[in-house]
């Protein structure tokens, strides 16, 4: 179990990292945070304690093992955003210049993480982590309603994001890049809360979350 000295002191530098305009700052405050994460034991809590999912610890991970002149020339490329700067570093060097060049016009960052993501997907690069979580593969089966209820559900969740609200609604139609380890990250967390539940305080069957339970085999 982490201490509650550390988490506090992940969190001071986390919300640095969440104001951070400049690439050698970021760098630091990156490596700062997973330097004292000794183990991805920790990772769940840590997420939790942050508001955050254990897959952005692990891309933060990645990206901490990077010689810093690396980092900081792909954070300069991403604007300084971690997730695009995420996605830039999982394009073979030869289509990274393809994208900056073709993209090079793009100002939104938003549309820019959409688009390189897009990318990947026709490069067919395989996200590693889902073929590594058997788990995966059983949220996959599951009826997009339950994903369609549980978005509806997130909108009641405390400090929850209406964009992660949106992230869930993805799953519950055909779009593209659904990213299946944070959907299974999130589930985690929230079963732990006690928002992804069998029974509501009334005692009534939440079917939707039952079926997530069941696949995951939280119960």
């Amino acid at each position: 179990m982490i201490t509650k000295s550390k988490l506090h002191e992940i969190e001071k530098f986390w919300k640095k990292l969440e104001k951070s305009e400049s690439a050698n700052e970021t760098v630091g405050l990156v490596k700062k945070i997973i330097s004292l994460l000794d183990s991805e034991d920790y990772f769940e809590e840590t997420a939790d304690f942050l508001h955050t999912t254990t897959l952005k610890l692990r891309h933060l991970t990645v990206l901490s093992l990077l010689d810093d002149k690396k980092f900081k020339f792909l954070l300069e490329l991403a604007s300084n955003n971690l997730d695009l700067c995420f996605l830039l570093y999982r394009f073979p060097e030869e289509e990274l210049s393809k994208f900056i060049k073709v993209n090079k016009r793009v100002s939104s960052i938003e549309k820019l993480v959409q688009i390189a993501a897009d990318r990947l997907d026709d490069l067919r690069v395989d996200w590693k982590v889902e073929q590594e979580n058997p788990w995966v593969a059983q949220l996959q089966k599951l009826d997009p309603d339950v994903w369609k209820a549980l978005a509806d559900d997130s909108k009641m969740w405390i400090d929850f994001k209406q964009s992660n609200t949106q992230k869930i609604n993805r799953f519950s139609n055909n779009a593209k890049n659904k990213d299946w380890q944070w959907l299974y990250d999130l589930c985690k967390q929230k079963h732990a809360q006690g928002f992804i539940m069998e029974k509501d305080h009334k005692g009534t069957k939440i079917e939707h979350h039952i079926e997530i339970i069941r696949a995951l085999s939280l119960s």
